[in-house]
């Protein structure tokens, strides 16, 4: 018998939902809008589609050893997830109690050391951009040669192979953020940085991308409200969020290569609506299945492998695999496929000790990032709207879960051109700029 039934955890995210609306009304910090807003719709909002008839139904992998998913057995992996998220955002409200201020529009010809370093990083993102593009192209077309001679892609290619168009990701958002400051001074220099925006949206969008797709266009919301007050800045994230959705949907729907244009429009629709590619909780059901019944809690075990991943296999060939279905023996290298249902980042805090790995783990987490958000809040504006739309951008695949390592190799892979920068001009981004930031209103602003 579940602890709480539906009505009761829906409320909760939807309490959860409001408070964090009221919160970024406060201090204009989007955070818990997003940990939030994500949450619901892959929770609450995938439940309730699914017992409405609004979806097709739960993943069912029978043919894998699993049990079918019922009713009740989505309940109960709910439940977990909303304790995993009340957790992480009464820590992270805890530990994060300053106000994000909105940023001034910087003028162009600003004397100050943030225009000193947009005049140093312009000409450098746009020959970035130039020089990524074509090896994009190429490090496709060498994968997919790979993959036609029969090598498998989870274990006889290269992960640095695979992940290295990820750095698209990263050079958008750099782009995106120098924009911003006023960076592109010129019609010539905003002319290409217009180009290059178009061409990183069309190698990124798609169906195996579709969440790095989704990642950047969060940043892009972030960054491009940067300077407007809470209540507009609100509205924009929530045209950012359904440009998002819909094209989310569409990318999910691209998968069915028969579809009319009648039927395209109708599946695109119905997906966005239906969280049918938000299919987390059910994933959730099937990692309860596995832990402890199958497989022993890794008790800290996923995280120490992120520290292990980056070794090549061609170098360590006994390498231990990561993701239930690799531990399990249900994915090898001769089975030429690769499967498993994201769980919701609480999934990975489950696998690693159950209810106690979720708290101590989301506990840890949201005062990691209420640290980091502190942090960015005390650096020039630059820096600071830089690490925020990178934290933003890397919630949406570390929220929705599944491999953790995996999850982290991607964040490395997509914004190491943006570690790069903020590394190399570390002394220079050490220190407060003297760049004016336009005050949160008093009634935004958090009172001690």
């Amino acid at each position: 018998m579940p602890i709480f039934y539906f009505p009761e955890l829906c409320l909760a995210q939807l309490l959860a939902l409001g408070w964090s609306s009221h919160w970024f009304l406060r201090r204009n910090d989007e955070i818990p809008l997003l940990i939030s807003g994500f949450l619901f719709y892959c929770g609450a909002f995938r439940y309730l589609a699914v017992i409405q008839g609004w979806s097709r139904g739960w993943v069912q992998l029978q043919n894998f050893g699993f049990t079918a998913i019922t009713e009740p057995d989505a309940l109960q992996a709910l439940f977990p997830i909303v304790l995993g998220e009340l957790c992480m955002l009464s820590v992270y409200a805890y530990g994060q109690r300053r106000s994000v201020p909105v940023l001034a529009t910087r003028h162009q010809t600003d004397p100050t050391a943030e225009g000193s370093l947009l005049r140093w990083l312009r000409p450098r993102v746009l020959l970035l951009g130039l020089g990524m593009l074509p090896l994009v192209v190429l490090t496709r077309s060498r994968l997919l040669a790979q993959i036609l001679s029969g090598r498998s892609l989870a274990f006889g290619v290269s992960g640095y192979l695979y992940l290295f168009p990820l750095a698209l990701v990263g050079v958008a958002v750099l782009l995106l953020c120098v924009w911003k400051r006023g960076g592109f001074s010129s019609w010539s220099s905003r002319l290409v940085g217009t180009l290059l925006l178009l061409g990183l949206a069309q190698l990124t969008f798609g169906p195996a991308g579709r969440f790095q797709f989704l990642g950047w266009l969060v940043a892009a919301g972030v960054i491009v409200s940067s300077t407007y007050r809470p209540r507009v800045r609100l509205v924009i994230l929530a045209g950012f969020a359904a440009i998002a959705l819909g094209l989310f949907a569409i990318a999910g729907t691209l998968r069915g290569n028969d579809l009319s244009d009648l039927d395209f429009r109708q599946s695109a629709w119905e997906r966005a609506f239906s969280a049918e590619d938000a299919n987390m909780l059910d994933g959730f059901v099937l990692l309860q299945q596995v832990y402890p019944r199958q497989l022993d809690y890794s008790v800290g075990g996923e995280h120490l492998e992120i520290l292990l991943r980056p070794i090549p296999r061609v170098l360590w060939p006994s390498k231990p695999v990561g993701g239930y279905m690799n531990k399990l023996g249900l994915i090898t290298a001769e089975s030429g496929f690769t499967l498993g249902i994201s769980p919701t980042l609480f999934g990975s805090f489950y696998a690693e000790g159950g209810i106690l790995g979720i708290l101590v783990f989301a506990g840890l987490y949201g005062y990691v990032l209420a640290r980091l958000i502190l942090y960015s809040s005390q650096l020039p504006p630059f820096a600071g709207l830089l690490i925020r739309a990178i934290t933003c951008a890397a919630l949406v695949p570390l929220l929705r879960g599944g491999d953790l390592p995996g999850i982290y190799a991607w964040i490395g892979m997509a914004f190491w051109p943006c570690f790069f920068v903020l590394w190399l001009k570390r002394r220079e981004l050490k220190g407060r700029s003297p760049t004016p930031q336009a005050p949160v209103p008093p009634f935004f602003r958090s009172h001690r």
